[in-house]
């Protein structure tokens, strides 16, 4: 029989092999089950200072109470959360799931989470470069696994988000090739007579993303005004129109004369040719229905094949749009909320280092000032 000391709780001596024995209460496990910290020592005296050690740890939060389970099931749970909540868009999460699956998963899913360490993030990190991967998905990888960590610590599975305590990778912002003023022009003139052309000019004038151009309805816009409100996006996966991609995505954009002259030629086509559509979409296909991903992609190929810009992917009609506001003096907080972009710090990063007309005006403007 063991034997347990008075008023010592889980202290207590094994007959079968005379060592002495300790446990903690660590509370519950993921899964409710109720979990425990065994100590050892070959005195009482030295597990009962083991055992106020492992105390004082648990109470600390040190001591945790994620028991053998691995990252890569503690991110299923998390996502299977995410997807029971609905806090973010079905797009999101589909993003993130994609994130975990091929970045995070295979690197760190066998670790156990309570075990998992910051150099495992670095190591993560390392072979994503080593793969090729850019920075930016580096960062994201590494986003991601913090809020699923930062959850983990909150329920008190982890004692700590190991991720925090990493450093981001660089992210070498790539130089993205985008239209001049003067090749934006020679594109409205190629598309000259295209039913597709006001799409082309409102994208460019407007910066919006695609999925926004291809969710406008009628009903969103504006022509005495001159401004449209985006109200949704066109997920181009599920072929759907969901809300707008964030909150800032949801805003009011100014037109201008040369978007309103098209849109409203555009309006008198489609009723002329009856392909306004049962939905109210703006831009259409020819029989009325609406255009998606794929249908943009084989046009824009053709068209920009032919200026000789076949490099040059749909989405950097929404840069050309960007970088032409900042060279004639657009402020960078107006156009990032022109943009929709969540913070202005997202514009900065992407379009800090665009701009050397801004640059030169902003040299200019100093100088007259100090004159």
């Amino acid at each position: 029989m063991a034997r347990r000391g008075s008023g010592e709780g889980g202290i207590f001596q094994r007959e079968s092999d005379g060592r002495w024995v300790a446990t903690v209460e660590l509370g519950k496990g993921p899964n409710g089950k109720r979990l425990r910290k065994t100590v050892y020592g070959s005195t009482k005296r030295q597990v009962q200072a083991k055992l106020k050690t492992a105390q004082d740890a648990r109470d600390k939060g040190i001591v945790t109470t994620g028991g053998n389970m691995t990252v890569s099931a503690w991110l299923d749970q998390w996502l299977d959360g995410l997807d029971a909540t609905a806090k973010l868009k079905a797009s999101t999460r589909r993003s993130y799931r994609e994130v975990v699956d091929f970045y995070v998963r295979p690197n760190l899913g066998h670790i156990r989470l309570a075990r998992l360490a910051p150099e495992d993030v670095e190591k993560m990190g390392r072979r994503l470069a080593e793969d090729g991967k850019s920075g930016n998905t580096q960062r994201l990888a590494r986003t991601i696994l913090r809020r699923a960590l930062g959850q983990a610590e909150r329920r008190g599975y982890i004692a700590r988000n190991v991720v925090a305590l990493t450093d981001a990778p660089a992210v070498k912002v790539d130089e993205r090739p985008v239209l001049t003023p003067d090749q934006a022009k020679q594109l409205f003139d190629t598309l000259h007579g295209d039913r597709l052309l006001p799409l082309y000019v409102v994208a460019i004038h407007t910066g919006l993303r695609q999925g926004e151009l291809l969710a406008l309805r009628w009903s969103d816009v504006d022509l005495e005004a001159s401004t449209l409100t985006v109200t949704g996006t066109l997920d181009r996966k599920i072929r759907q129109r969901t809300d707008p991609k964030t909150d800032k995505s949801r805003r009011n954009v100014p037109l201008t004369p040369q978007a309103m002259e098209a849109l409203q030629l555009h309006q008198v086509r489609q009723n002329l040719e009856g392909t306004q559509g049962s939905y109210d979409l703006v831009f259409t296909s020819a029989r009325g229905t609406a255009l998606y991903d794929s249908n943009i992609r084989k046009h824009w190929h053709r068209v920009s094949s032919n200026l000789g810009l076949a490099s040059m992917p749909w989405h950097n009609l929404r840069h050309s749009a960007a970088t032409i506001m900042l060279a004639q003096g657009v402020p960078i907080e107006v156009v990032s909320r022109v943009l929709g972009h969540a913070s202005i710090r997202i514009t900065a990063d992407i379009y800090g280092h665009v701009s050397p007309e801004t640059n030169r005006q902003a040299a200019d403007a100093m100088a007259k000032a100090l004159r």
